[in-house]
């Protein structure tokens, strides 16, 4: 039950304003709080929207709607959210029956007649969510690889700036691998490129599930090229992540390549399609090159040392890692 002297408040607040009307009007959440921080009105579709009884919290502390709980409290926005281009300020993530919702938060003072004299504070509160996504798929889209399923080429251009001028300027530790598909050419050329893309993307899972998640990134550089970010590794501690890569594939090329010959006529050039592709000179694998970074790199002189690593690796066997001397 709300007290007499709250109601007075709350009508002194709303009718001197002048303003309840407007902001039942309205279609995103509006809510007044008083100089106590007490919860003095909330516009008709404010529990639409939060999906929440907000009536029990009238005339009690704001902070005890967990709506409030949440804004009031600082937390970082993840950078992939915060550096959307849109321009909307994101200003807390409040989670509703168990899902992340995106508000955009705008915090007004009332006075009533002398301007100097504040008398409470309105809340105007829009959920953004499904912009918020739909901005954050079309940038997804932006930096994906559409045949490999990872990130492409300028993206990983852009990232390996980023990263490296960490580590200029923390000293953290980074890493580069660089793959490549041995005979990928001549794959391709031989059994059409149906087989090839089916390469690709074997590869590509193979690379995926062998990082970190959050942390390390994968990347289709160009062709049957790969790249992987790893931030905070050494080369030498690199090895374990490039060791698993090289296992997935080893362990599941088998059977991609019994999928593809079944396949027959759908994968096969008739005019070569007796040639042995399991011979030696013309084996499927893949070579890893390592690099890491070290004062005074740029990150265009860490590719080219993880690519010369890869040439390397090629050269030593079939499917074999090599660290940048």
């Amino acid at each position: 039950m709300v007290s007499a002297e709250f109601d007075d408040l709350q009508n002194d607040l709303l009718e001197n304003i002048g303003i309840r009307d407007l902001l039942d009007s309205l279609d995103e959440a509006a809510f007044i709080i008083d100089n106590e921080n007490r919860l003095v009105f909330y516009n008709t579709i404010s529990p639409l929207i939060l999906k929440t009884d907000i009536e029990e919290f009238i005339s009690k502390e704001a902070n005890l709607l967990s709506y409030f709980d949440s804004l009031f409290k600082e937390r970082t926005i993840p950078s992939q959210v915060r550096d959307l281009a849109s321009g909307y300020k994101i200003s807390h993530i409040y989670e509703i029956k168990g899902e992340n919702h995106y508000f955009e938060c705008d915090k007004i003072d009332l006075h009533d007649g002398d301007p100097g004299e504040i008398k409470g504070k309105l809340y105007l509160t829009r959920d953004i969510t499904k912009e918020i996504e739909l901005e954050m798929a079309l940038a997804m889209e932006v930096k994906i690889d559409g045949l490999s399923g990872l990130y492409n080429s300028k993206f990983f251009g852009e990232e390996i700036e980023k990263e490296t001028a960490k580590c200029s300027r923390y000293g953290h530790d980074l890493s580069v691998l660089f793959i490549d598909i041995n005979n990928f050419k001549f794959f391709n050329d031989m059994m059409g490129h149906k087989a090839g893309d089916d390469i690709i993307k074997f590869v590509s899972a193979s690379i995926k599930n062998a990082i970190r998640n959050n942390v390390d990134t994968a990347y289709r550089y160009g062709g049957d090229e790969f790249t992987v970010i790893l931030p905070n590794t050494t080369a030498k501690r690199s090895t374990i992540v490039a060791n698993r890569i090289l296992s997935n594939f080893q362990s599941g090329l088998e059977e991609i390549l019994k999928g593809i010959f079944s396949a027959g006529n759908n994968y096969l050039n008739p005019d070569n399609s007796s040639l042995d592709l399991f011979g030696k000179d013309n084996k499927i694998g893949i070579s890893i090159g390592i690099s890491e970074y070290g004062e005074g790199k740029s990150a265009n002189g860490i590719v080219v040392e993880a690519d010369t690593a890869m040439y390397r690796a090629k050269k030593e066997s079939d499917n074999h890692i090599c660290i940048y001397e």
